[in-house]
């Protein structure tokens, strides 16, 4: 790559310079501040809100990008798109030229092609592997069981059977480095495959002889189409090859939908990826995660949690019907403490709106009750259908 181009690595951990010799760390309160607060449109910083998107602009100014003139921005590959575009709306406001890239594209660099290679990302909740699909498994419970479920999502992914792996270590993430070599450890042991651990310094290494115009990594053996989403939108397309994010199979969204995961708090759950995902705080219902189509406002997913000690469904649905024979009558009704919705057992029932209705499905899932809410305007519920059952089946608490 040419000297000119900077090369940032925005998240998982940290937002640093990758080019020019050494690394470049940003100011560290302002780089928590915008990883934190990266799905958020403002943000708390010395006690004073702070607009989300300034800060980011912060972040990579901290880095010495005043205004660069090329910038390439090195992103988690499992991101959704509302966070990548924040992030090169920012880029954008501090370079003249902007390139995104998934991490997954920038770590397939390490292993040469032909050969077909499965990239593993390690983040603070998920283990997401990326070859000729996507696939993940929460990163909850002791590293050798981690491990395995990772394996899995490997053997799931995997192009061919001899198909390289690489196994990314962020910087910065409290037991990445056991967990990636407990991983490869249990690969060499099982198979005759090339597995290579990639640290910050390999990272670094990528980055300043990667060139912006690579063809799609070795992994990628998949539509021309789906290279262009990874390569130009950088969106996660696990629906749309039937790969469950944790690597079972499921049914993709009408029209072949790409999604991507949504990771807030101790949960993740797979949503529409070119959905924009906002946090509710005001207005009627409880505090959630909103999640809309873009072409109809009145269609959207709603994700609200709460951490609950031994709790069962049915002390869910305890719960859930004092707090609904507290509320006016007609808001919420249908309730059904044993129901089901996409195949999973579930608290179910029916808020009613002005303009819409929401079908609500809470699942408990070791020490979280999760809900998802379906919503579309009355006598609709087939605009939303596809979102939810996805929705519903991929709830997960992650730790």
């Amino acid at each position: 790559m040419s000297p000119s181009w900077t090369v940032i690595e925005a998240g998982p951990t940290t937002i640093r310079q990758l080019s020019g010799g050494e690394t470049t760390l940003g100011d560290p309160e302002v780089v928590t501040a915008a990883l934190d607060g990266i799905d958020d449109p403002v943000a708390l910083v010395d006690g004073r809100p702070v607009d989300v998107d300034e800060l980011w602009c912060a972040a990579l100014r901290s880095l010495g990008c005043q205004r660069c003139t090329r910038l390439m921005l090195i992103h988690p590959s499992w991101w959704s798109t509302s966070r990548v575009e924040r992030v090169g709306a920012a880029a954008h406001a501090v370079a003249d030229r902007v390139v995104l890239r998934p991490r997954s594209w920038l770590l397939a660099r390490a292993v040469q092609a032909p050969q077909q290679v499965v990239v593993v990302e390690i983040a603070d909740r998920i283990v997401v592997a990326t070859g000729a699909v996507l696939a993940a498994e929460p990163r909850h419970g002791q590293p050798q069981a981690v491990a395995e479920a990772a394996i899995r999502a490997i053997a799931a992914t995997a192009p061919e059977p001899g198909a390289a792996v690489l196994i990314d270590v962020p910087l910065g993430l409290g037991g990445a480095g056991e967990l990636a070599e407990i991983i490869a450890g249990r690969l060499r042991a099982g198979a005759d495959r090339r597995v290579l651990v990639l640290d910050e310094g390999g990272l670094r290494r990528l980055a300043t002889a990667a060139d912006v115009d690579d063809e799609p990594p070795p992994c990628d053996n998949a539509s021309p189409r789906r290279r262009r989403a990874l390569l130009l939108l950088a969106l996660p397309v696990a629906a749309a090859f039937g790969v469950h994010p944790w690597g079972r199979p499921a049914a993709p969204l009408s029209g072949r939908t790409p999604t991507t995961f949504l990771v807030e708090g101790r949960v993740a759950v797979e949503v529409p990826a070119q959905w924009p995902v906002q946090r509710i705080i005001a207005g009627p219902g409880s505090a959630r995660v909103q999640v809309t189509s873009p072409s109809d406002t009145q269609v959207a997913l709603h994700v609200t949690q709460s951490p609950v000690t031994d709790q069962t469904l049915a002390g869910a649905a305890e719960s859930l019907k004092q707090a609904i024979d507290a509320e006016p009558p007609g808001v919420f009704i249908d309730f059904n403490p044993a129901g089901s919705s996409a195949g999973r057992p579930a608290v179910t029932y029916r808020e009613v709106r002005a303009g819409h209705d929401i079908r609500w499905a809470v699942v408990v899932d070791r020490a979280m009750r999760i809900a998802i809410g379906c919503q579309a305007r009355p006598g609709e519920d087939d605009a939303v259908r596809d979102a939810c059952t996805v929705a519903v089946r991929s709830a997960r608490a992650l730790g």
